[in-house]
Formats: C-alpha cells, structure tokens, sequence
C-alpha cells in the first residue's frame, strides 16, 4: 500500500493552491509524511513477527497466537489505508476555498493522526507480544523467577488498611455500601485467582526447570506469567485507587468557570480557560463538621473544549454532591450554588433553607456556609427566588442549561452575557477584551479594547494554591437571611447554548 503522491509533491500541491492557511498546510505535509513511515514500520515489524514464528516452529505448534498477531496487523493496514483515503481528500480540499473547507480540511487532518497513530499502537504492541515468546523460552530461568515474585507480592499484599477505610466510608456514606463492598471483593479475590493459576502451572514450571518445557507449555507458562503480573499490578495499585475513591465521597465540589482567553499568534490561536474549584470537605459527617477551600488556575485547552464552554462564564461548569464519587459529577452548566439549594417543598438541607416574606420565597444559607456562598457568587451573593429555583429545576430535568431569562428576549441573568456576570467578572481577561460586544444584550460600556492581566478574584482564593478554613458546624437561626435581598431576579426560561 503506498501513498498516492509523495510527501514533497503533497507539499507543492497544497502551497500552489494557496486555500487553505499555511500553518494548515504544514501540518497536512508533516502528517502525510508521518503516515508513510508508518507504512513502511507496519510492514517491517509484521515481516519480522513472521519471521520468528517460523524460526521456532515447536513453540507456535498448536498455538492460537500467530493467527491472531495476523489479524491485528491487518487491522493495522486497514486503519492506514483509512488514512490515506483521508490524505488523498485533503489534496482535492486544497483546491478549494472558504471557512468550511478549512473546518473540514482540519477534521480530516485530525482522523488521519488519528487512524495513523492506531495501526502504529496495534502493529508495536503484536510486536512486543511475540518478542516476549522468543524471550521467555530463551530464558526461562530469568521468565519463571519473574512469575515467582509476582505471585509472592499478590500473596503477601495487606488489605487490611483499604478494609478499614471502606468500612469507615460505609457507616458515613450508606448509599455506596455496596459499590464499595463489590470493588473490595475484587481485591480480595486476586490471591485465590494467582493460587489457582500457579497451582496449574506446577508441572510445566518443573519441566521448565528441568530444561524440558514443549512449546505448548511455554506458551501456558506465558499465559499464566502475563495473568500474574496483571494480578499484581491491580492488588498494588487497587487498594490506593479505592481509598481515593473512599475520599471522593466526603467531597462536593464546583468548577466555575471564571475567565476565558483566546490569543492569536500570526496563523497559529491559543485557547484558555481560568477555572475556580471549590471544594467543602466533610470532616465530620454524622456532625456535618466541613472545611471549604478553594484554588484557581489557568489552563490551555483545545478549540472545541473552549468554544464547548464560551456561553458559561461564572457558571459552575461541573459540579459533584458529596457522596457521590467524581465519576458522578454533573458537566451540565449550571449557576454558580444552585446545586446546594433544597426545593422549596423540602424546605431545607444541610446548607440551608428557604425564608417567606412579602409574598416571596428566597433562599438562605446557614452561617457556616457563608464562606462557601462568597466563593461561588464571586463575593455577591444574590439571594436564590422559588420561581428562579423552578426553572433551574425544569432545564437541569430536561439536561440544558439554566440562564436565568425572564423571556426569550429579555437578557440572560448567568452565563457570558449574563447582567450578573457582566457585573461580576469585568476584571477578566473576558471582558477587557470585549467579550460582551458581540452580545445581543451588550449594555453600553461593557468591556474595552485592552487586555489586562486578570485578577485573582475572591480574596478568599488569592492564592493559588487555595486556603484552607476551620470546621463548621451550627443551626439555622429562625427566619434569619443573610445577603442581600434585591437585585435581578428573572422568573426562569433557558437561554440556549451556543456553539
């Protein structure tokens, strides 16, 4: 299988037709360059696999694995010549002009990466499986110490801590009992499973010993050295991998999304996001005892993941409960703290609860969640209204996003172009450079032409390495409210995200 040009004529092509940009079009060159090397190792090491199959026919005897490295080198092919339909695409794409040519020019530059780098990963992992064959049978003395002191670690591996931290987590968190207990049989089953497998191997391990070992033996000696280590691999690793999992439930934690930043160097763009995380930790759950910190900090992302997120400035863009594990968080964006809101018809919860007066229902926070409140409105808590909480509800149940518009055409209240973002963040990077003109409800004044170096926001999280503060602990004081009481409350529509 060869590619259809070669590399210089690609190149040629594509400076000569002029229609796509010329950081494009270097990387188009530099991949289809890439994509013939990896032709040519696909090739070589398939040769080579080949090979050492038949340079040891008594070990293959009978065995499924040359068939199967065939299969996985064919694959290997079949993914190449994917890629190369995409390069040759890419040359009748130069040609031609416009934003969505380059759009769809990219796409395919990025599937052709990615089809290359998977036959390269298929082709050298087959390779090293068959190396490992030739290596155990030239050295078996070296390969069956090897299994020895895999089976030696998993049988002398201590849960005895990693038990002791999910039963502690069980009495606290209940409600994952018995995910917690499932993913500690598993541990505790892998010394039963490398008893079994090493009992089975006694007599091909003797014959090894003794010089003697068929290749059908060796390649079950393989086996069980390749399910040994992997044994001992999970029963190292598993236990430190479930008390993290143990921690995650005394956590809730929110990612707000308190900056964005697109740069443009000549061709080539940089795409950035400041996101703040702040985190309560349970120190105590049955006293519901926590700590709330906070750390922020920039961080590079790519062009979808930033356009993904352009919309939701000061929104939590991911959140997770406490007692849940990290896996379980929610990535729908969401105002900052609505999470921690109880409905009105449960009244209250751990964070606080709901005050009448005037006819209206609003939401306060208890006092030793005042710090935590701060950390979310960005130190301008507006206080939650039942009819804001509704809406909240019916776009989370619907999985969109809440913006808090009283109508379709009245301006957004969270969100980039939200009237309390505006307020709120107009130190950012976001809105020094303009980020709300392209808005519809832009007001006059928003956002200038100069772009300053953003501040650290909350004086709570100055530092980036985020503050810790002391246990809390209290109960709601009878219809007391804590914050400010006016400002925009919007009745609760969607307001669509855009892409």
């Amino acid at each position: 299988m060869k590619l259809g040009l070669p590399i210089f004529g690609v190149a040629l092509l594509l400076s000569c037709a002029g229609g796509l940009p010329p950081s494009l079009q270097r990387d188009i060159g530099a991949e289809n360059a890439r994509l013939q090397t990896a032709e040519h190792d696909v090739e070589r090491l398939q040769d080579k696999v080949r090979q050492e199959v038949a340079q040891a026919p008594d070990l293959f005897a009978g065995a499924t694995e040359p068939a199967a490295w065939n299969s996985s080198f064919a694959a290997a092919r079949q993914s190449l010549a994917s890629a190369k339909s995409d390069a040759q695409e890419l040359v009748r794409l130069s040609h031609s002009r416009g934003k969505d040519v380059e759009t769809r020019a990219r796409r395919l530059l990025q599937e052709e990466r990615r089809l290359r780098e998977a036959a390269e990963n298929t082709s050298k992992t087959t390779e090293a499986s068959a190396a490992k064959w030739l290596a155990f049978r030239h050295d078996l003395a070296s390969s069956l110490d090897n299994m020895n002191r895999a089976y030696q670690a998993i049988r002398t591996a201590d849960l005895a801590s990693v038990a002791s931290a999910v039963a502690r987590t069980e009495k606290d968190w209940p409600a994952k009992a018995s995910e917690l207990d499932n993913r500690l049989a598993k541990l505790r089953a892998i010394p039963a499973q490398a008893d079994s497998k090493w009992t089975a191997t006694e007599a091909a391990r003797k014959d090894a010993s003794a010089g003697k070992a068929s290749g059908p033996q060796v390649a079950t000696l393989i086996e069980a050295d390749d399910d040994l280590a992997q044994q001992a691999k999970a029963i190292a690793a598993g236990p430190a991998e479930l008390q993290d999992q143990c921690g995650q439930l005394y956590d809730a934690w929110d990612k707000i999304l308190t900056d964005l930043d697109e740069s443009h160097f000549g061709g080539d763009s940089r795409y950035r996001e400041r996101v703040k995380t702040v985190r309560t930790h349970f120190t105590d759950v049955a006293k519901k005892l926590t700590e709330t910190h906070s750390d922020e900090h920039w961080t590079t992302v790519s062009e979808a993941s930033f356009h993904a997120v352009d919309n939701d400035l000061g929104m939590a863009i991911a959140h997770k409960d406490a007692g849940h594990f990290d896996s379980e968080a929610e990535n729908t964006p969401q105002p900052p703290g609505y999470a921690y809101v109880a409905s009105p018809e449960q009244g209250s919860n751990q964070y606080g609860y709901w005050t009448h007066s005037g006819g209206e229902s609003l939401w306060t926070f208890l006092p030793q969640y005042l710090l935590l409140r701060e950390l979310l409105w960005n130190r301008d808590y507006r206080p939650v209204a039942a009819a804001d909480y509704g809406a909240y509800r019916m776009a989370q149940r619907s999985g969109s996003s809440y913006y808090g518009q009283q109508t379709p055409a009245s301006p957004p209240k969270y969100g980039s172009h939200g009237t309390f973002t505006q307020t709120h963040y107009a130190d950012s990077r976001y809105v020094q450079a303009g980020g709300f003109k392209g808005s519809a409800y832009a007001s006059r004044g928003s956002g200038g032409s100069a772009r300053a170096e953003p501040q650290r926001g909350s004086a709570w999280s100055s530092d980036p390495a985020g503050k810790r503060f002391g246990k809390q602990a209290g109960s709601p004081p009878a219809g007391q409210r804590f914050g400010r009481s006016g400002g925009f409350r919007p009745s609760g529509r969607g307001f669509g995200r855009r892409r």
